[in-house]
């Protein structure tokens, strides 16, 4: 099998980012734009040791879950999925990295909340601007390249934005301005984010530039002119040569600083670069389905860990006697104390720090916390904020996650330290695209209702000593302890030292007189200090 060949076959599957999954004499090859159980003729144009790439060049037999004339922007690469194929995809993609991580059938994963009318739905919009050949372009990046593609139409943001992207690249024609070059590093319009409020009453639009306009006077009074919705218009200059979007500095051109947003009744203050759920419809049915999860009561005080510009906190604060929120962005904090005044309420604190650091003087404080909510960004939990989580012996941890992957992961150390995992409720907040939002309720276990039942050792692959931590937790223990990095095979020869019994075949070499190195006494003590630490000796 090489680059250009060409073959035919079915699709049996999908990869977790939404690709096809045809297999030739068993060897996978990944396809965009194919759709479970159709039949494809398809080119290879890329081969690797273990998988391939194809470029499908006709589809022989249709699937009727097909969706045709929805045109793919940026990040949208399901579209060509009618809405309950999405759905489908997203709950078995959550269910299979539950399955590869915590292993088959431990943690059950609900159907996916999806939502009525999937298209039109995101209220902030970053468009790249570039210009090509004396052409304006607006629109996305081209797949693994920095050539953005010139749209007329995405299906995923709202239709206002779409419009006024087709006015400001007119207008941009108009008025000949100087637009960013990246590989020369010079120009300056970079992007154009919009920003538009739930009711579609208020309208921000963001100019992000490299250097300031010269003409940006007449540009801003065009902009202003394009629509009566537009209540804000800002400046944020990013002269460094980089991939991320925003400059440190920014400053207001035109009316407000900011836009307002209602979500079940609460009123939040959004500035540019606020943090803000880009679906509002499904933010509503995440946050409200986090809290069931909590099953909080009046009494109850609760913290809500990454709490951002402060919807969650806010959210939780008409059910319950008090919430802590904990955000390490100074200026994220100032805009929900605001948030919390605008709503007159008072039963909410912003707190600035590490969540772990805050949460640890809370408790340090005596106060009793009933449940812990957390929101963190697609990396996940750090191991430490977790096991300080767990030491503090919170009974209900709600997590919210925006990457499955890591949740799982996250999932599997809490279950170490002793919480346990029902089931995982998936949320669409994102239609049209591969990714999928998650939120899952950890409980503490109950030692006292736990039956001791005797079993003999050999039955188990591993005995109940050696399962108390993995080789790499107690790696990790040791390296943010001590600083020293340790080999599992030091590990295993102080475990066995300890007369903790080994797996039967572990580490024994095919050569019959290899030299193996011994452990040092610094960090013979490390090793011992993690298994006391694990409750292994």
């Amino acid at each position: 099998m090489e680059k250009n060949d060409i073959f035919i076959g079915r699709v049996i599957d999908y990869t977790h980012d939404g690709l096809g999954i045809v297999k030739i004499d068993n060897f996978p090859i990944f396809i965009e734009d194919v759709i479970e159980d159709e039949i494809i003729e398809f080119k290879i144009i890329k081969m690797k040791k273990n998988l391939g790439y194809g470029k499908v060049l006709n589809i022989l037999e249709f699937s009727t879950k097909r969706v045709e004339g929805i045109s793919k922007t940026s990040g949208a690469n399901l579209v060509h999925m009618n809405y309950e194929e999405q759905l489908r995809f997203k709950t078995k993609k959550v269910q299979n990295i539950m399955n590869k991580t915590l292993g088959k059938d431990n943690v059950k994963v609900l159907d996916t909340l999806g939502m009525k009318n999937s298209y039109h739905y995101r209220n902030k919009s970053v468009i790249p601007v570039q210009k090509y050949n004396n052409e304006v372009r607006l629109g996305y990046y081209k797949p693994r390249s920095h050539d953005v593609i010139n749209i007329e139409k995405c299906f995923i943001q709202y239709d206002e934005h779409n419009k006024l992207m087709n006015d400001i690249r007119k207008v941009i024609e108009d008025l000949n301005l100087s637009i960013y070059d990246e590989k020369k590093h010079t120009g300056s319009l970079r992007h154009i984010m919009f920003r538009t409020n739930s009711t579609k009453t208020e309208i921000m639009v963001g100019l992000i530039v490299n250097d300031r306009i010269s003409n940006i006077d007449e540009f801003i009074k065009k902009i202003s002119c394009l629509d009566n919705r537009i209540v804000s218009i800002m400046l944020n200059i990013n002269n460094k040569k980089t991939n991320v979007i925003f400059g440190d500095q920014t400053e207001k051109l035109y009316g407000e600083d900011y836009i307002t947003d209602t979500l079940d009744g609460i009123k939040f203050k959004i500035s540019l670069r606020s943090f803000y759920q880009v679906n509002p419809v499904q933010t509503e049915v995440l946050y409200n389905k986090a809290l069931e999860l909590a099953d909080l009561r009046k009494e109850d005080i609760i913290i809500d860990a990454y709490c951002g510009i402060g919807t969650i906190s806010l959210f939780a604060a008409q059910r319950v006697k008090k919430v802590y929120g904990i955000e390490i962005v100074e200026a994220a904090i100032k805009d929900a104390k605001e948030n919390a005044k605008r709503n007159n309420v008072e039963n909410v604190e912003f707190l600035l720090g590490k969540s772990e650091e805050v949460i640890k003087s809370l408790i340090t404080k005596n106060e009793k916390i009933d449940a812990v909510i957390v929101d963190p960004p697609r990396k996940g939990c750090e191991e430490s904020f977790l096991r300080d989580l767990a030491e503090m012996n919170i009974n209900k941890i709600v997590y919210v996650s925006c990457n499955p992957a890591t949740l799982a992961r996250d999932m599997e150390v809490m279950r170490t330290l002793g919480y346990k995992l029902n089931e995982v409720q998936p949320v669409d907040m994102f239609p049209g695209t591969y990714h999928v939002e998650t939120v899952a309720l950890l409980s503490k276990l109950n030692v006292d209702k736990h039956i001791n039942v005797e079993i003999e050792l050999d039955e188990l692959d591993l005995t109940s000593a050696e399962s108390k931590a993995t080789y790499a937790q107690i790696k990790t223990y040791i390296l943010e302890k001590f600083g020293l990095k340790v080999s599992t095979l030091y590990i295993a020869q102080i475990k066995k030292k300890c007369g903790i019994k080994l797996r039967e075949h572990y580490n024994k070499s095919k050569k019959e007189k290899q030299v193996i190195p011994q452990c040092t006494p610094e960090k013979e003590e490390a090793i011992m200090d993690a298994l006391k630490h694990f409750k292994m000796i």
